[in-house]
């Protein structure tokens, strides 16, 4: 197999993996809390697949440099979120999402402009989290479960539209260098898609709660990232790859363990007489 046939199975490996990833999601939201199914939703498992092909293909330069891309447009997401939370308080998800998108776009093309820095992307992360969580943080996390469970087919057709999406954009991606694949790689496909159908199942105090946690569980790429831009050098570039998914998955599990300790503490804690 040349690297020219493992480029072109990058696209639909990410689309496979999105549309099982939305299943899974949707599924998980439908029985489990919203906080969980926002967590889980924020996991780089739709990114990773793109990025271990241009690994593979490309080279760890390439790929850290596409990295320095995503890591700063994980900043626009929380844009993206800040603002579906927030008229979602006022306006039906139809309404939200056009203006969401429209936020990403605008601060994506932005992030275009900057310098390719690692600093530089931390700073922007970090700023656009800030704004975005400061102005969520009266967005409760508890709300009411899932109303009812969906089928099994409607499922995989939101899992496969999601797929094909995200394969065209990968397609794309990769013809336009470094700099705005790794842009591109952050749209928020799968979560566009989830929050698409998330109206049927749930009331808006749980959309916002799960999209709030959503914001929390993007601290999660940060590792992911991070390790594709200063491991492939010293450890190689699927070393880096794993311990990258590996430190995803840790945030994730110490943020679900967080919650879970709040939640204890505040049921426990004594009631004013």
């Amino acid at each position: 197999m040349t690297g020219e046939d493992l480029v072109w199975l990058a696209i639909p490996a990410r689309g496979i993996a999105t549309a099982l990833f939305v299943g899974g999601v949707i599924w998980l939201m439908e029985r489990a809390s919203p906080f969980i199914g926002g967590i889980v939703l924020a996991l780089p498992i739709v990114t990773a697949p793109a990025y271990l092909f241009l690994l593979v293909h490309d080279g760890p330069a390439f790929a850290s440099h596409a990295a320095l891309g995503s890591l700063a447009t994980i900043g626009a997401v929380q844009l993206f979120l800040a603002v579906v939370i927030a008229l979602l308080a006022r306006l039906p998800m139809t309404f939200a999402l056009p203006a969401a998108l429209a936020t990403w776009t605008i601060a994506a093309a932005g992030i275009r402009l900057l310098p390719a820095a690692l600093p530089v992307s931390l700073a922007v992360f970090a700023a656009a989290a800030l704004l975005a969580w400061t102005a969520g943080r009266r967005v409760p996390l508890t709300a009411p479960a899932a109303r009812g469970r969906s089928p099994v087919y409607e499922v995989a057709l939101r899992g496969a539209a999601a797929g094909l999406l995200v394969a065209f954009i990968s397609g794309t991606a990769d013809l336009l260098g470094p700099r705005i694949a790794g842009i591109l790689a952050s749209f928020p496909v799968a979560l566009l898609v989830v929050c698409l159908f998330m109206p049927r199942r749930l009331e808006t105090a749980g959309m916002r709660a799960a999209l709030r946690a959503t914001q929390y569980g993007l601290l999660s790429h940060v590792p992911f990232f991070l390790s594709l831009i200063l491991l492939p050098g010293r450890l190689g570039g699927v070393a880096g790859f794993v311990i990258g998914i590996a430190g995803s998955l840790a945030v994730a599990l110490l943020l679900a363990m967080l919650r879970r300790l709040i939640l204890h503490r505040q049921a426990v804690k004594p009631q004013p007489a």
